[in-house]
């Protein structure tokens, strides 16, 4: 449990003294109890198990000191009971089999194609987006109007298709920092219910990208090390992260929103089948085990140029049934609040990966 990391800490204080090091230097965790008194008909109203659980609150604090990304886990979320799939999983049925005026259903009919053309996949073809991200910005759309129904084959497609586009888009432009974001159902941003995923190419890196490859190079001046290598080793050392192949998964313990997996990579990820099948299995995992209908996925592709190595993270976006957003001005504003424990849900990865 997340909620004895101070623990863990301390076992890894005496057993390894190097990877402890390692993790002050870029962490800092703080714990603390939240009180509350309550009137009897509070206790009448939910009931004394209930309030008694929440009359002393533990507080988890997780700070990165390099990226100024933190998170809080309160002991009490941590004990919701596991979400209810069938109300999700029947709202997300009835989004699929609305195809009444879906554009993407017939993509060579109803989206525009950029100007170099069409990338055409056995799986997947490539639409130039109406509303731009940015100048150069594509949509790789699914042959599937369900985002979620999806093999190797075509998962693989995809990300192939993808780089062809990337390459194409490159020749054309000049530019050279792609970037790949994968918004699955409209929880998560996606203006169409229809798989598909947005495609970028930047002159620059884009701003997050940017910021994290000079946090990167100043770690590297500053300890001779790879930032990225050494945040990995901290989680792997706490149970968190397991290599791959050549990929590093891992649950961060200071993650942006519920379930992120982060997934690090020096390779090309539309010739390196390994990492593809990695990340399917990730993908199935948190889909058909874990009920993680909508999610953010974004990939930063190995660009040699930079220090960062190829970054793919995922989050998942709440319970689609529920008319509440999953986040709020604490986590835009503040420090991100969450709800799941990455160690459970790292298990959970694990065991796919293994499988």
């Amino acid at each position: 449990m997340i909620t004895h990391l101070k623990d863990r800490l301390l076992d890894l204080k005496r057993e390894q003294k190097d990877i402890y090091e390692i993790f002050n230097r870029i962490y800092d965790v703080e714990c603390a109890e939240g009180h509350l008194k309550v009137s009897e008909s509070l206790k009448e109203r939910f009931g004394i198990k209930f309030i008694e659980s929440a009359e002393n609150q533990r507080i988890i604090s997780t700070y990165n000191r390099w990226t100024g990304e933190g998170s809080l886990f309160n002991s009490m979320r941590l004990k919701k009971p596991a979400m209810d799939t069938e109300p999700a999983r029947k709202v997300l049925d009835e989004l699929i089999e609305d195809k009444k005026r879906c554009d993407f259903c017939k993509p060579e009919l109803y989206t525009p194609e950029d100007e170099f053309g069409r990338v055409v996949g056995r799986h997947s073809i490539t639409a130039s987006n109406i509303a731009k991200y940015d100048a150069w910005s594509g949509l790789l759309i699914f042959r599937k109007h369900d985002p979620l129904d999806f093999t190797l084959e075509e998962f693989s497609d995809y990300l192939i298709t993808a780089s062809e586009w990337f390459k194409m888009a490159e020749k054309s432009s000049g530019f050279h920092f792609p970037f790949l974001v994968w918004n699955c159902l409209p929880r998560a941003g996606a203006s169409q219910i229809h798989g598909h995923m947005q495609l970028l190419l930047g002159r620059r890196p884009y701003a997050r990208i940017a910021f994290l490859d000079d946090v990167s190079r100043r770690y590297r001046k500053r300890y001779g090390s790879s930032y990225h290598d050494d945040v990995f080793s901290v989680h792997q050392a706490l149970g968190l992260g397991v290599e791959s192949g050549e990929a590093c998964v891992y649950a961060s313990i200071t993650p942006l929103k519920e379930k992120e997996i982060i997934i690090t990579f020096k390779t090309d990820a539309a010739r390196d089948s390994d990492l593809q099948n990695h990340l399917f299995k990730i993908l199935r995992c948190l889909i058909d085990e874990c009920g993680v209908y909508s999610f953010n996925m974004s990939m930063h592709p190995f660009n040699a140029e930079m220090e960062i190595p190829g970054i793919i993270r995922i989050i998942d976006r709440g319970n689609i049934a529920s008319a509440s957003s999953d986040m709020g001005g604490m986590e835009l504003f503040g420090s991100s609040v969450i709800g799941s424990d990455p160690y459970i849900i790292f298990n959970r990865i694990k065991g796919a990966l293994d499988a």
